[in-house]
């Protein structure tokens, strides 16, 4: 870390400030949202009713990510380990350094869309991803927010993580659902229930119930109705 920060020019830390968002919950959770809505509207255009309205792969997805950012919540809180001193920040961090959070939010979330989009040849998704992931670690020790152990655990945490749900769930996303609550309600156990774990818990619950729920046949259906009724009429 004092290696980069001493090698670094300056105008280069602007440059490292927008790379950290690419782990950050404020690019993770619109992308999610995103993500949903596009599949969603996509189910209604086929306008196939016995179709569930997302499909179990950006559902399983949504979950896996869900999950993944509660497990940082939780490694946080179980190893409790110190940033690098506070002369060496450039922005001002939350309490514990282990592991790096943006890191691996990057690596499970860019990770999950290359395995699991069928978007173009896997292996270019997942060299993307790559990418992505090792420029976010950079950023965050250009920052002076992390050790290079941070950095480099998250991505392990973050991969084993991906294998280990991918495993469990294999394509169901009330597997993967029920995994990211359970590991959300660690987090609140481990953290006495502090603001992180409890977003955690309520977060995978809203959607877990909000799938559930609006993946019921008679809501689906009444979906698809309001939708085709709503083209007729606009067209």
């Amino acid at each position: 870390m004092e290696a980069i920060r001493a090698t670094l020019p300056e105008w280069l830390l602007e440059a490292f400030l927008a790379a950290t968002l690419l782990g950050d919950l404020l690019l993770v959770a619109p992308a999610l949202a995103l993500f949903y809505l596009v599949d969603v509207g996509s189910s209604i255009r086929r306008g196939r009713r016995e179709e569930s309205l997302c499909s179990d792969r950006t559902a399983t997805l949504i979950a896996t990510v869900f999950g993944g950012l509660a497990l940082v919540v939780l490694l946080e809180s179980v190893f409790a380990l110190p940033r690098p001193p506070a002369e060496y920040h450039v922005i001002e961090p939350s309490e514990f350094g282990f592991p790096s959070g943006h890191t691996m939010a990057a690596t499970v979330f860019w990770g999950a869309l290359a395995l699991w989009l069928p978007r173009g040849r896997r292996s270019v998704r997942l060299g993307v991803a790559g990418t992505i992931v090792a420029l976010v670690a950079v950023s965050r020790l250009a920052l002076g927010v992390h050790y290079l152990v941070d950095v480099v655990a998250s991505v392990a945490f973050g991969a084993v993580y991906l294998a280990a749900i991918g495993w469990l769930a294999r394509g169901r996303p009330l597997r993967a659902f029920l995994a990211a609550l359970g590991i959300a309600l660690a987090a609140a156990a481990a953290t006495g229930i502090n603001d992180r774990a409890l977003l955690a818990v309520v977060g995978t619950v809203v959607g877990l119930v909000g799938w559930w729920f609006v993946e019921r046949p008679p809501i689906r259906r009444r979906v698809y109705g309001a939708a085709a009724r709503l083209g007729s009429s606009s067209s």
